[in-house]
């Protein structure tokens, strides 16, 4: 669709310039010697007549209207009443111009809803601090053997192959991440409570609209977490029954490979770090 408004806009532009010119024709001296108008639009302007006609045909069902105007400034172009006829090469291009700017604002709104490229940006957009690399290593292997997700779906900034690079822009490459991922979780402990870095990142997270999971380390209770998760229950990152729910989201979304059954023995292994 994007092509045919492009092509439209063109022909919309081409369209107006002829008929510009086509008056520019009709108000010479040699044509005010004509005694009707109807010989300059019956014979001059039957081109551009033509192509206005080309156009009406092509134009897609959502400029109906527009196509009920083009039609009617068509046929007063070749009425026999001179007052008429001058009219409808007015209003022929007033509704040229009309057209012109609604297509493109379509076009734009197309533009605006068109899907970003992604880039490098990660499906999983895991929070936490790196203190707490242990725990951090041990959930990656969770979501990747567990869940079969691959290490380049996940944005971890303590990991390995999944943090940002030497002399990429930090806050940038961060907001890309939390923007585009599809869920976001926060793996909170007292040392994230206590991360400023932590903190902005997890209020990132909520200014957006995705899938968020908070989870809390065992030693940290809920309720002390902080008021940007009040509003919505974190859960305990040893709780099998939490974690099961979390493949469970995985699995609708992404349909993954893996089963139950290898997700229920990584959780475990998971779990007994916290032991």
């Amino acid at each position: 669709m994007k092509e045919n408004y492009t092509t439209i806009l063109a022909t919309c532009m081409r369209l107006k310039e002829a008929a510009l010119g086509q008056v520019s024709l009709f108000t010479s001296n040699t044509l005010l010697a004509c005694q009707s108008i109807q010989f300059f639009a019956g014979y001059a302007m039957k081109p551009l007549l033509q192509e206005v006609d080309n156009l009406i045909a092509v134009l897609p069902i959502e400029f109906a209207k527009q196509k009920q105007f083009l039609d009617l400034d068509r046929k007063r172009c070749t009425m026999d009443n001179n007052v008429d006829c001058s009219i409808g090469i007015g209003s022929l291009i007033r509704d040229l111009d009309n057209l012109d700017a609604i297509v493109h604002s379509h076009n734009q709104e197309l533009k605006d809803k068109a899907p970003v490229n992604r880039g490098t940006c990660k499906k999983i957009f895991i929070s936490h601090s790196s203190k707490d690399k242990v725990i951090i290593d041990a959930f990656i292997t969770l979501l990747t053997r567990g869940a079969g997700l691959a290490q380049g779906d996940i944005f971890c900034t303590s990991i390995d192959g999944m943090k940002i690079k030497n002399g990429e822009d930090i806050r940038k490459h961060i907001q890309e991440n939390v923007n585009y991922a599809d869920f976001a979780i926060l793996l909170v402990s007292k040392n994230y409570k206590e991360s400023d870095v932590c903190l902005n990142e997890m209020g990132a997270v909520w200014a957006v609209d995705k899938k968020v999971k908070a989870y809390v380390f065992p030693d940290l209770e809920e309720a002390n977490v902080g008021w940007l998760i009040n509003d919505k229950a974190a859960e305990k990152l040893n709780d099998t029954t939490a974690l099961a729910s979390l493949y469970s989201e995985l699995q609708q979304t992404y349909g993954l490979r893996s089963t139950f059954v290898d997700w229920t023995a990584q959780a475990k292994a998971f779990c007994d770090n916290f032991k």
